[in-house]
């Protein structure tokens, strides 16, 4: 294994200060201070409170949030679709692709059926489970669960369509999977085209799918619940428009879930009955409010929502796309920051080290990042990380939503702080990334706990210190020189020496405290790091120079460009800044 690649496997281990006193390896931290929590578009719920508290009325909520839009019947917006000409339109998706669902029938009795041939094979028992099962033949079958915890086959297999029909009205199916029951609709089994598997799907009515959600707590003023209710309402059946019915599902559909809305955070989180019966003040809005949406243009509107915004609610197209819908634009959302909010998202922080911001940003290490353009909300639009790459400075530009996505934030309305881990190495030090490097590598913790001393040139025993760490070199036995002895990196002199990286300065002398040169560090680097020999004298003023050879092969290698575009400086001694650029272009590039 060469030296350099053996630095790589093994470097990260090395966590000694170079002349100072122990510290974190973590080179830089950023905090974002934020407000807000979601996507910022449409209703603010928080807003929605505060508003609800200080007296306005549902309708006067929605349409401070949704710019231009009425509060109608379902039937006046949604017109002549199956969403008005159908009892039990929605289809919600429960459990997707499984082999086998257990259900368990807690109230009331129901048939279970084949909806291929309308067989049914068994009346329920109630308090029983039954489960339905993909059977070998690629049939499936309904099975009833016995005290003794085996199986008894009912009826003989059948197509994997399916449902569980009720028989009174007074049913209720429990998933113990879902740790939910469900009452008011028909418990469908749906088969996946691909994989043969099963779908579990509730077929409901608009209202009664209603009951089931409750997306504020029950304790908020009725007018911020009903604002929601009819919020909620609208996403629903919007959703469930452009999706279509069941009968018109596409094959996407179908495989996906069957389902023209998922019971999870897809959609909307759909409890059934355990959620209605738990929620009260929720499904009093939903009679209050029975069949209300928001409609522009006389058509459903979508009613997006998210827990509040930075201040302002975003427009949609700078958060899901360049879709325009002219009611989700940006108005104030100042109401989600006023005392009667009581809004715990009012304002936030995240901090992360500078690898996390790294990771995502497809760099080594960063030591910046700061917000260089912003929506008209006041949210961030675009951040610039900057950092190393392959060994050199390289910036990155990525969306705020990508940040609040990869990161977890909770929104994208903040502000981002950077503490480097150096007082005296600023974000603006020219070799800022590649001291960050080497900190994050553990090749230096700095010249004392606080500071790197950038601008201080490094001596010999410093440099042989550097590139034993970097180099993950094995300690040597026994004192090759005469005058290091005592010297507080005695140790790491004779593991250079015995590397066979350096000889000394002379045959005794390896002079510790003498400044590095610039050619010297390029001998030092080209024998640590096995750089290829190259030819020639890149620069003018090496020519005939002793190290000619090795400041070829340095410049060769990419590791230096020289002092000047035409001069290498050989004979001026190597600042500690610099020596981290060399070591950093040396490992990472």
């Amino acid at each position: 294994m060469s030296r350099l690649r053996k630095c790589l496997a093994t470097v990260v281990v090395a966590a000694i200060l170079l002349f100072a006193v122990s510290g974190p390896v973590s080179a830089v931290d950023f905090q974002f201070t934020g407000a807000g929590w979601g996507h910022g578009v449409g209703l603010s719920q928080y807003g929605a409170k505060a508003m609800g508290t200080d007296g306005n009325s549902y309708e006067e909520i929605l349409r401070h949030y949704y710019s231009g839009v009425e509060v109608v019947a379902l039937a006046q917006a949604a017109g002549d679709t199956f969403l008005t000409a159908d009892s039990t339109p929605l289809w919600v998706g429960l459990l997707q692709d499984r082999n086998a669902i257990s259900f368990t029938v807690e109230s009331g009795t129901a048939e279970l059926c084949f909806d291929s041939g309308d067989a049914c094979v068994a009346t329920t028992e109630t308090g029983v489970t039954y489960r339905f099962v993909v059977s070998g033949t690629g049939q499936c079958v309904f099975l009833k669960v016995l005290n003794s915890g085996s199986s008894q086959i009912l009826g003989t297999p059948g197509m994997c369509d399916a449902s569980v029909r009720q028989v009174t009205n007074d049913v209720v199916v429990a998933i113990p999977f879902k740790a939910r029951s469900y009452r008011h609709g028909l418990l469908r089994f749906r088969q996946v085209p691909i994989s043969g598997r099963i779908h579990a799907v509730y077929e409901i009515g608009v209202e009664d799918y209603m009951k089931g959600l409750s997306e504020v707590p029950d304790s908020w003023p009725v007018a911020a619940i009903e604002a929601q209710v009819v919020a909620s309402r609208s996403f629903a059946v919007w959703s469930a428009l452009d999706r279509g019915a069941e009968g018109t599902f596409d094959a996407d559909r179908r495989n996906e879930c069957s389902c023209n809305l998922r019971d999870d955070t897809t959609d909307q989180v759909y409890r059934g009955w355990t959620g209605e019966v738990a929620h009260q003040q929720w499904v009093a809005a939903v009679s209050s409010t029975a069949t209300r949406v928001i409609a522009s243009g006389g058509i459903v509107a979508l009613g997006l929502y998210s827990s509040s915004s930075g201040g302002s609610t975003e427009s949609y197209s700078d958060v899901f796309g360049t879709t325009e819908y002219p009611y989700l634009t940006t108005v104030s959302d100042g109401a989600s920051f006023s005392v009667s909010a009581a809004n715990p998202y009012s304002s936030w922080t995240a901090s992360y080290d500078q690898s996390a911001l790294a990771g995502i940003a497809g760099l080594s290490w960063v030591s910046d990042a700061y917000v260089v353009e912003r929506n008209q909300s006041g949210s961030v639009e675009t951040v610039r990380i900057r950092g190393i790459r392959n060994g050199r400075p390289f910036q990155v530009s990525l969306s705020g939503l990508d940040l609040r996505e990869q990161l977890s934030l909770r929104s994208t309305t903040f502000d981002v702080t950077v503490t480097p881990r150096f007082d005296d190495v600023p974000t603006s030090y020219l070799f800022a990334g590649e001291v960050v490097g080497l900190n994050a590598l553990g090749i230096t913790g700095g010249c004392t706990s606080v500071d790197f001393c950038p601008d201080r040139s490094i001596t010999r025993a410093e440099m042989a210190a550097f590139l034993v760490r970097a180099l993950d070199l094995p300690a040597a036995l026994g004192d090759p020189f005469s005058d290091d002895d005592g010297h507080a990196l005695e140790a790491e002199i004779a593991s250079l020496a015995a590397s066979g990286i350096s000889s000394g300065c002379s045959a005794t002398s390896f002079c510790p405290n003498r400044l590095v040169t610039r050619a010297e560090m390029a001998a030092f680097l080209v024998r640590g790091f096995d750089l290829v020999a190259a030819a020639g004298a890149p620069f003018a003023d090496v020519e005939g120079h002793f190290f000619e050879a090795e400041i070829a092969s340095l410049a060769a290698s990419g590791i230096t460009s020289g002092c000047s575009p035409t001069s290498f400086c050989p004979g001026r001694s190597v600042s500690r800044g610099e020596m981290a650029a060399f070591l950093i272009r040396a490992i990472d590039g």
